[in-house]
């Protein structure tokens, strides 16, 4: 199947500095600042600490000393949070925004990113200034611990930041499960079925047409009542492309792109193809391309 634009809500750019007077954290500071979040916020959200319902994705307190992070990512339980608050899924955005502001807290909400951005004091003392902190709902926590995980660059693991690996992932997904489902009486596809990685929902299967009111279209259209949930569960994501294989074996760009030309990948015919989606993904996203790509 040729490269189609596949993206379907898979942000690169970070949504910026929302909260005023933020300030980068130096990597040593990231622990503190933690600590003062366990302490002060999370148990008026309803959050107990780090670990099933709150945990920090992302690159931040894993880059080399002197690097510095300009926000720190945290996933919390939006289930958590709803029946702490006893608001419904829909609405525990605003109200999480609303609570925190009543606590006297800094806020700033993006409903498309479906966080809460908070002041937090750098390192636990307000005389180090603020930096912001992105509470991040999350409606299935083991998810985003996969698919936000960022490589620890203090010991080497990765030369490549998280974005690499998903790139990647999502060329897979996409190259392997593509399927045309209709032509024009010329040969071009007209409608056609694949799988998308959907960074807070999982894999889902779409439907696509390039079928418009007058002729064939450029860009394909969604056709959302065909959307189909495959799987969250990153054991499953794993199974569905290589053979006797864990999602620590492809936490890294270098490890899944090791994988992909191994004998456990089971769509070998694919990788020519894979390799050409992921090239031009990584144009469109503006990061350079990793050095053992030409």
């Amino acid at each position: 199947m040729a490269y189609i634009k596949l993206f379907e809500e898979f942000i690169l750019s970070e949504s910026g500095n929302s909260v005023e007077n933020a300030v980068p954290f130096q990597q040593d500071q990231v622990a503190g600042t933690l600590k003062w979040l366990e302490k002060n916020v999370f148990p008026k959200i309803g959050i107990s600490g780090m670990g099933d319902d709150a945990a920090v994705i992302g690159s931040a307190g894993k880059k080399l000393p002197g690097d510095t992070s300009g926000d720190i990512d945290i996933a919390v339980s939006a289930d958590k949070i709803a029946g702490y608050l006893d608001v419904s899924l829909q609405n525990v955005l605003g109200e999480l925004n609303t609570t925190l502001k009543k606590y006297g807290y800094e806020t700033k909400m993006a409903a498309g990113f479906g966080q809460v951005s908070i002041a937090a004091p750098i390192d636990g003392d307000i005389n180090n200034g603020v930096g912001q902190v992105d509470l991040m709902l999350s409606t299935d926590m083991k998810w985003s611990k996969f698919i936000y995980e960022s490589p620890d660059f203090r010991t080497g693991e990765s030369k490549y930041k998280g974005a690499y690996r998903n790139i990647l992932l999502m060329s897979i997904i996409g190259q392997c499960f593509g399927k045309t489902l209709s032509k024009t009486p010329e040969g071009a596809t007209k409608e056609y079925e694949a799988r998308v990685i959907r960074m807070n929902q999982g894999i889902v299967q779409i439907r696509k047409t390039f079928q418009g009111k007058k002729g064939l279209i450029k860009t394909a259209k969604l056709m959302r009542d065909f959307d189909k949930e495959i799987t969250r569960e990153p054991q499953e994501v794993v199974d569905m492309i290589f053979n006797n294989s864990k999602p620590s074996d492809i936490n890294t760009y270098e490890k899944l792109k090791a994988l992909l030309e191994s004998g456990l990948f089971k769509f070998p015919e694919k990788v020519d193809s894979i390799l050409a989606e992921f090239k031009t993904r990584m144009t469109h996203s503006g990061l350079p391309l990793p050095s053992d790509i030409g």
